[in-house]
């Protein structure tokens, strides 16, 4: 069986099961599950405490996301919440501010959210259908190229690119009948460079591109190197312009010219990435599985491991303007930076919570979210 096929009735690898717990799980294509998940999100108190997958600050608005659609602002530090409007109740993965009052959400079954007034209301930008229509022609400007390829190869390399077209076909059977199925791969993150440029990535490879600030998207996962389709689960960006993409099984990509082309990294470690940051001193930071930490300070081109002393799984970070960077995950993982990631402090924690997102305050302070709600560290105390 070929590696796209095999990719195909691959479920997400074991060892990352800590994250899986943090996004709240795969979906299911059970119908009654998916026509609940297409209503609007109700509006519970309990929402702050159940799970919550990401946090953002644009400015005093504070945003968070999580499960059952829900997404709450706050003006106030934090202290009081108001629930959003949302048109769907799927679990909401991740949230971006991206300009004056632009704010993106990305959600399972492969949902692309938006609102135009910092947050308050919701419209869907995206569905996994359009999603799909947008894989298909991609995956068919693939098969063109290839079908070219095949007929002008010689003999001995035919076999293994008609390996490769079969893949490509296989994979545009699939995407054309998700049109009118909806896909159900979770988009996982989305992030915004300015109020133009952004990114949406996920399960499976999905890798998307907008360059007019969300009018319009476009898919570019067939141009990063990525064969298995690992699952791609943040992106950084340096002040420089280079760009990183970070995901399963040791996959780190590199952009040195703001995502025009693309290199893939040989990876220092080969367990999973779940996130990336970039520092104010415009280093980049990965980290993932077993608080793997490393650090570059040439544009992303080589990686040194940063020794944390700490092994806990780490799944969310941030950095502050003052050169602090915060990463945390599993089992009340907090660590604390003050020279731009150089070196890390363990933060004390109660309990063994698992933070799905974190976010550095203008007041300095960090807020974390995860099961349970949200916890805040002011200075190297845990609150």
């Amino acid at each position: 069986m070929s590696a796209s096929r095999r990719q195909a009735s691959r479920t997400v690898a074991s060892c990352a099961a800590v994250l899986l717990f943090v996004f709240g799980g795969f979906p299911t294509s059970a119908a009654g599950e998916t026509e609940y998940a297409l209503l609007p999100a109700l509006k519970t108190d309990l929402a702050l405490e159940g799970l919550l997958l990401d946090i953002a600050h644009d400015g005093e608005r504070l945003v968070v996301v999580g499960e059952a659609g829900h997404i709450l602002f706050s003006d106030d530090k934090g202290l009081s919440w108001v629930h959003a409007d949302v048109p769907v109740s799927l679990t909401i993965t991740a949230v971006a501010f991206a300009g004056q009052d632009q704010v993106w959400a990305t959600a399972h079954h492969g949902y692309l959210l938006h609102s135009t007034d910092n947050g308050t209301s919701w419209q869907v930008k995206l569905t996994g259908s359009d999603v799909a229509r947008l894989s298909v022609g991609a995956i068919e400007q693939r098969v063109s190229e290839l079908q070219v390829t095949v007929d002008n190869a010689p003999p001995d390399a035919r076999e293994e690119l008609e390996w490769v077209l079969d893949d490509a076909m296989f994979a545009l059977d699939e995407a054309t009948a998700a049109i009118d199925d909806g896909m159900t791969t979770p988009f996982l993150n989305v992030w915004f460079a300015n109020d133009r440029d952004g990114y949406a990535l996920g399960a499976y490879g999905i890798f998307l591109r907008t360059r007019d600030g969300g009018e319009t998207w476009a898919v570019e996962g067939n141009r990063l190197e990525n064969p298995d389709n690992y699952h791609l689960y943040d992106v950084a960006r340096t002040s420089s312009g280079t760009v990183i993409v970070v995901g399963e099984a040791g996959t780190l990509l590199r952009s040195p010219d703001d995502g025009n082309e693309w290199e893939r990294v040989d990876a220092a470690y080969t367990g999973s990435y779940f996130g990336a940051v970039a520092a104010n001193d415009d280093s980049l930071l990965i980290y993932g599985l077993r608080g793997n930490v490393f650090r570059s300070v040439d544009q992303g081109a080589t990686w040194t491991r940063v020794e944390t002393g700490d092994r806990r799984t780490l799944t969310c970070g941030a950095a502050g303007e003052d050169g602090s960077v915060i990463l945390a995950g599993a089992a009340g993982a907090v660590l604390q930076s003050h020279d731009a990631g150089s070196s890390f402090s363990v933060v004390p924690t109660e309990g063994n919570r698992v933070y799905g997102g974190v976010t550095v305050a203008p007041d300095g302070r960090v807020l974390l979210v995860g099961f349970g709600g949200i916890s805040i560290v002011s200075g190297n105390k845990h609150e």
